[in-house]
């Protein structure tokens, strides 16, 4: 048992209410999701749904993302409870900025988030400026993962297509085939912002407008393929605006020229590990284990590092344990958004190599 104590009312939905409760053990703030269907809503998908947003919210762990906290699930009543983190803020539509932040910087944090739903095979399903909320702290936060999905191995995408943010129109894939991907999801994001920059009139200086317009392209073989393909242009582009010091730069070259010089090339696609932990985890444990080589005595444990799938390598034992140590200790002592710079910059480099097909013919 814990003794919570309600103070209000947050909203209310089709399929349920949001409360606000404080813990009088911890004085913390938290936001109760209840499911409470109403009229036609009241169904075995709808209450499927609920369960589902509890499972993909207990997944996720990032900054600009709702946090989930605990929940309590009631089959028999068709009834359950949400415990989040409060949000105290407003929808993205509404800001406007008291302490200095820019619509770049807020623009960056939404497709990072997005960039690692992609990565843990999320799909939102429901973009709108009210899911999008900016916290006390000017933070961006991404709730409501009702409408979501977890994509399965084999799937590339999700349906419920009708459930977006409404635009003038739909991207290709979803008016002509009924494709909802993270691929269309880019198309929403794209558009809602859009429309954001056009009503503050700030349309044509913005500085990612680039970005934006190449998002909202109807057709996907012109948009983006993925909001890891964003966040390299992202990067590129402020990368002259971050001032590395000597010794990181050299730190990063000596890593990256060892690296992509020791990858032959990629079986069928090129498909790099965008999660900084298990990154770092991995370097760790190489490091731990060469501690006392001059070279790392295994290449391929090095690219394990930073590539999923398939690969040749370099056998020879010509990489520096020093230089992974030096870049693993470069990575480790930079602020987040300067780590994210560097594996991008890395993994740009690393793109550029072949990528062979097995078609399984046998010739």
């Amino acid at each position: 048992m814990k003794n919570f104590r309600h103070l209000s009312p947050l909203g209310a939905g089709g399929t349920g209410d949001a409360h606000l409760f404080k813990d009088e053990t911890t004085d913390m703030l938290f936001a109760f999701k209840k499911y409470s269907p109403k009229g036609s809503n009241d169904t075995d998908d709808t209450f499927r749904r609920f369960v589902d947003e509890i499972k993909i919210l207990f997944k996720l762990s990032h900054p600009n993302i709702v946090r989930i906290y605990n929940y309590y699930l009631y089959p028999e009543a068709k009834s359950g409870y949400l415990q989040m983190e409060y949000v105290e803020g407003i929808s993205i539509d509404k800001f406007e900025s008291k302490l200095g932040k820019d619509w770049a910087t807020i623009f960056k944090e939404i497709i990072y988030a997005f960039e690692y739903l992609e990565e843990n095979k999320i799909l939102h399903r429901d973009i709108r400026p009210s899911n999008i909320l900016i916290d006390k702290d000017e933070n961006v936060k991404i709730i409501d993962f009702g409408f979501g999905k977890k994509l399965e191995v084999e799937e590339i995408g999700g349906r419920s297509i009708f459930l977006n943010w409404p635009v003038s129109q739909l991207p290709n894939e979803t008016q002509l085939e009924g494709i909802y991907s993270h691929q269309t999801e880019i198309y929403f994001v794209g558009k809602l912002f859009q429309n954001i920059l056009r009503d503050l009139g700030k349309e044509t200086d913005f500085k990612f407008n680039y970005i934006v317009d190449k998002m909202i392209k109807i057709n996907p073989t012109e948009r983006f393929k993925s909001f890891n393909e964003i966040s390299q242009f992202i990067s590129a582009g402020i990368i002259s605006e971050i001032n590395f010091s000597r010794i990181e730069k050299e730190s990063y070259k000596h890593f990256a020229d060892a690296l992509v010089s020791h990858i032959s090339y990629y079986n069928d696609k090129y498909d790099p590990i965008n999660d900084i932990d298990v990154i770092l985890s991995r370097l760790g444990v190489l490091i731990r284990n060469s501690s006392l080589e001059t070279y790392i005595q295994d290449n391929s444990q090095l690219v394990r590092c930073f590539i999923k799938g398939g690969y040749g390598f370099d056998s020879k034992r010509d990489i520096n344990v020093s230089h992974v140590k030096d870049f693993y200790q470069l990575i480790v002592r930079l602020e987040p958004y300067k780590q994210k710079i560097v594996l991008d910059n890395l993994y740009t480099r690393l793109a550029s190599i072949n990528v062979i097909i097995d078609d399984g013919l046998p010739f």
